[in-house]
């Protein structure tokens, strides 16, 4: 686990179980079968209420995501496929992943901000963090050119989202009705510095936002960096 001592507020976590297949939602552990037959459910579900859950979709943008193949879904998700700025690929045991805000508080401990599935955006201390994901490799990353002060500020934005619920199935990216992990990353950093970090500044979307999209964004630093996310 990263030492807190290299921590600035504003600063994010990748943690990852060593070959481990995680489900999309980052949910308790299942089979993959079961994996699918929950996504293929819930995109199903996604699409009858299309009209409520995401207004601004088109008809081709519906009609693709009613033929999106859970395959598909999880090849672009996780990674194997170049979007948008980002070059990275998958490799080895798949992984969806995960990514957490860091919050620094006045007395100088930091603590955890994420968006986890059954219990929505939480704010709990990095000893109890690491003490749940005792065993897991830790990317740590920074947004460049920003100040301490600008960064400080995605905390401080995260914050104010802290009980509203997980929905992976929330595609725009400015809605603060319902968050998945890296979904609030990004807003967190568009409300409070007025960037997009993917340099997409259009939060309407008809595909996820990742968190190894979000790893490796140009403008990513990364602190700790264990290898290629998705390989380990």
């Amino acid at each position: 686990m990263p030492d807190p001592m290299q921590f600035q507020s504003g600063d994010f976590l990748w943690p990852k179980k060593p070959g481990v297949f995680v489900p999309y939602d980052a949910g308790p552990p299942r089979p993959v079968d079961a994996d699918k037959a929950k996504w293929i459910e819930e995109r199903d579900r996604f699409i009858a209420d299309v009209a409520s859950k995401a207004p601004y979709f088109t008809p081709a943008q519906t009609e693709r995501m009613r033929k999106l193949t859970y395959e598909d879904f999880h090849e672009k998700y996780t990674g194997t496929r170049k979007s948008g700025n980002a070059t990275y690929s998958a490799g080895g045991p798949i992984y969806v992943g995960h990514v957490a805000i860091i919050d620094i508080d006045q007395a100088g401990a930091p603590w955890i901000i994420e968006a986890l599935w059954g219990k929505g955006v939480i704010r709990r201390p990095y000893s109890d963090w690491t003490t749940e994901r005792a065993g897991e490799v830790v990317w740590l990353g920074r947004l460049a050119k920003l100040s301490s002060a600008d960064r400080a500020r995605i905390p401080d934005e995260a914050r104010k989202y802290i009980g509203k619920p997980y929905d992976f199935w929330n595609f725009n990216l400015n809605d603060d009705t319902g968050f998945y992990c890296s979904k609030l990353a990004w807003l967190a950093a568009f409300r409070s510095l007025k960037i997009a970090v993917d340099d997409d500044l259009n939060p309407k979307r008809a595909f996820w936002f990742s968190p190894k999209q979000f790893l490796y964004v140009t403008r990513m630093t990364r602190l700790i960096n264990p290898g290629p996310y998705g390989s380990r």
